[in-house]
């Protein structure tokens, strides 16, 4: 599992959508109100997670899923009969000779994961995907629950997710990076090292807890406990449009902030300038002879306070 990005700065800007596109999403691509499309991703970020646990798959499989799946739809929208970009002609002949489907936001969250599965080296057999499904939504084969799967309808819904999965290659224009665990292991890297200098005595007040003043006994348990709340929000994140606006790392640094602030920490630049120090070296790409080929330097606080409020925002 990747520790920094390999992805050089230019590349990973072109691959990212504006704020203020994101905001125009619900109008201009969905067509629907900005919460009915925020309930749709849950929904199909939520299927993905069942289904997933019911294979036993490892989460960033499932973390690549639900970008996947957010990515998919920050092309289509969620009511679509097919595309945006297809014609409807094109739609049927893309399941010649079967005959065309509407486009279903299940199968995709289904074969998002079925993809996802394979990007992430964690790859389960369609036969098992289709049967998790049919557990989990038992209503899209028209049974109840409980109901058997029938050998016929477990080879047409085989044969509808690898179609659909044809149809995110092609949508995503095969672009399957997705940085998950990068973000996972720079925000664990990142509140470790502030765990660090903040039981160190070379700079005891570049930290100041605004609750309790804590002993260096407790900061151990106290930097598990933000290791801990920070993932669950690192996890969380998938569940927004934070993904399509930023990568993987600038959401890391984000998530450290925003846990910070969560704790009740101040802090003032000289901590925070060490920080960034780290997260710029955490995303410095070097050659064989040690020489910088990219790097990254930190977001802005503003950058920062907007991943936190978006996550806020989601809660509410």
């Amino acid at each position: 599992m990747a520790t920094a990005s390999w992805l050089d700065p230019t590349t990973r800007a072109q691959r990212l959508l504006s704020k203020e596109e994101i905001q125009r999403m619900p109008s201009d691509i969905h067509n629907l109100p900005a919460e009915k499309v925020n309930h749709y991703r849950y929904i199909g970020c939520e299927l993905i997670a069942k289904i997933g646990e019911g294979l036993r798959m490892y989460q960033p499989a499932l973390s690549c899923a639900c970008v996947l799946f957010t990515r998919f739809y920050s092309r289509n929208g969620f009511d679509a009969r097919y595309p945006r970009e297809w014609e409807e002609q094109e739609w049927r002949d893309f399941w010649h000779p079967k005959r065309a489907p509407l486009l279903d936001k299940r199968v995709v969250a289904v074969a998002s994961l079925f993809l996802a599965g394979k990007i992430e080296d964690n790859p389960k057999k369609v036969g098992d995907v289709v049967k998790q499904f049919h557990a989990c939504s038992p209503d899209y084969f028209g049974h109840q629950a409980g109901q058997d799967l029938s050998p016929h309808d477990q080879t047409q819904v085989r044969d509808v997710i690898l179609q659909y999965e044809q149809l995110l290659l092609m949508e995503l224009e095969f672009d399957m990076i997705v940085e998950a665990p990068v973000a996972l292991n720079q925000m664990a890297l990142l509140l470790k090292y502030i765990g660090r200098i903040r039981q160190s005595e070379e700079e005891p007040s570049d930290v100041i807890h605004t609750l309790t003043n804590l002993g260096v006994s407790d900061l151990h348990k106290e930097t598990i406990d933000m290791l801990s709340v920070a993932k669950e929000f690192v996890k969380d994140s998938l569940l927004t449009t934070l993904w399509l606006q930023y990568d993987a790392p600038t959401i890391a640094i984000g998530i450290v902030w925003m846990t910070l602030k969560w704790y009740g920490y101040q802090f003032n630049m000289g901590l925070w300038g060490r920080v960034e120090a780290q997260y710029k070296e955490l995303n410095t790409k070097r050659d064989h002879s040690k020489q910088v080929l990219h790097s990254m330097e930190a977001p802005s606080v503003a950058t920062m306070e907007d991943v936190g409020e978006q996550m806020v925002n989601y809660y509410l």
